[in-house]
């Protein structure tokens, strides 16, 4: 087939044409960050498949249909492509779910999975035994697949421009689950546990069929003894008590699908992350820098824990991600992020939205100050970049799910050109 990919710059939509180039198929794209859009891109096309960032008046999509060309949206064209491979296994939550479909790939990897996940450079186009993938709630999006392996590991709400209440939200996770032939769920989360009747479970507690005891903290990386269906001694190389987790739900997917602890344990030992999740990228004013995807209350915490494990102190650069997000977390947010020695805020990243009045940066970090003294705001990234030299702290982390990576490597570059004596 000939296959145009409308918004191909996009992660996911990157990973989708690299599996159809895969498998044969002559894969073309367009871009607003290429080449731009043309309705000549579409013609002798069998499928064009779009992201729903793209209008619904888009030249190229507005010519497929002039054609009569199937035009299919990114996510509807994810599920029916994973229905053609031999076992799915789709990881859903609200955190943590591009870490673990990372990890279970790497548990998998001796049998050559397809991953689809959603980090740059982080997707592989495998054999069609097994399609490991992240199931994204947004939108309702995973609802498109039917899984063979379905986990949940966590429920929070957000997403609050879709949907309205957390009730909606457990909603759709409950149906997620009615559509998967096996769920694996978080058997500590209370939410989780509501979603089905009579999961695998993965957690700490007793009742846990995967679960992890005699846990221990090495400068940040866990060590534990796993217990219940299966024995065995884990070792992780990704810091923070979060991927205990991570790990258990990996484990659990591998042994559902027949693959043994004593082939995915090597594997999950020697899994080191992903890019933007706790990525160490150097040192630069006497500081540890990282990135940090974390965009949602819990993650934010999650993500400042496993930093002062490791630094006896932390400054956290954040950039809200969206507003209504901004606007419907706000008294989560605040606390969250005063758990950080230094809190440096940068505008919100509007991503798809348009501005909420009084939702701002400067109305978060008033109610960072209220808690402690050290919260800042700036309207630019080369102010935050001169704020963060003067810090005293031994780490920072450059967090949020926009742009704000950028600031990182204008950080890092600022002291790269310092002249040197």
């Amino acid at each position: 087939m000939r296959i145009h990919f409308v918004g191909i710059s996009g992660v996911s939509m990157q990973a989708l044409a690299g599996f159809a180039a895969a498998r044969g198929h002559i894969v073309t794209g367009s871009d607003n960050s290429l080449y731009g859009h043309d309705p000549k891109n579409v013609e002798n096309c069998d499928l064009v498949v779009y992201t729903c960032a793209v209008q619904p008046d888009n030249c190229e999509l507005t010519k497929a249909h002039e054609l009569g060309i199937p035009v299919i949206e990114r996510a509807v064209y994810l599920g029916e492509l994973a229905a053609t491979y031999g076992k799915t296994i789709a990881i859903a939550g609200c955190h943590g779910k591009s870490t673990t479909t990372a990890m279970t790939g790497a548990a998998f990897s001796a049998h050559s999975p397809t991953v689809h996940v959603g980090v740059a450079n982080g997707s592989k186009a495998g054999s069609d035994r097994f399609f490991i993938t992240e199931a994204c709630e947004y939108k309702s999006n995973f609802l498109h697949l039917s899984p063979d392996v379905g986990i949940v590991l966590n429920v929070g709400y957000d997403h609050p421009d879709y949907y309205r209440t957390e009730a909606q939200l457990i909603n759709a996770y409950k149906q997620f689950c009615a559509k998967s032939k096996t769920v694996i769920v978080n058997g500590d989360d209370a939410k989780c546990m509501s979603l089905c009747r009579s999961p695998i479970t993965f957690g700490t507690g007793e009742h846990c069929d995967y679960r992890a005891v005699e846990i221990k903290n090495e400068n940040g990386y866990r060590t534990f003894r796993l217990v219940g269906k299966k024995q065995a001694f884990v070792r992780l190389s990704v810091p923070g008590a979060h991927n205990v987790y991570n790990a258990l739900a990996s484990i659990a997917a591998a042994d559902a699908c027949g693959i043994k602890p004593t082939e995915c344990l090597p594997k999950i030992a020697k899994f080191s992350g992903i890019p933007r999740r706790f990525e160490r990228r150097g040192i630069a004013f006497g500081k540890s820098v990282f990135t940090d995807y974390a965009h949602h209350p819990a993650e934010i915490k999650a993500t400042i824990a496993t930093a002062k494990e490791i630094f006896p102190s932390v400054t956290v650069v954040f950039q809200p991600h969206t507003y209504s997000r901004t606007q419907s977390l706000m008294d989560d947010f605040a606390p969250a992020l005063a758990a950080a020695d230094t809190v440096i805020l940068a505008p919100i990243f509007s991503a798809r939205e348009d501005p909420i009045a009084g939702i701002t940066s400067h109305a978060l970090c008033r109610r960072i100050v209220q808690i402690k003294e050290k919260a800042y705001c700036f309207d630019t990234f080369s102010e935050i970049v001169e704020h963060t030299k003067t810090v005293r702290d031994n780490a920072v982390i450059f967090m949020g799910a926009g742009d704000i990576n950028a600031a990182a490597d204008m950080f890092i570059k600022a002291d790269t050109d310092l002249p040197r004596i």
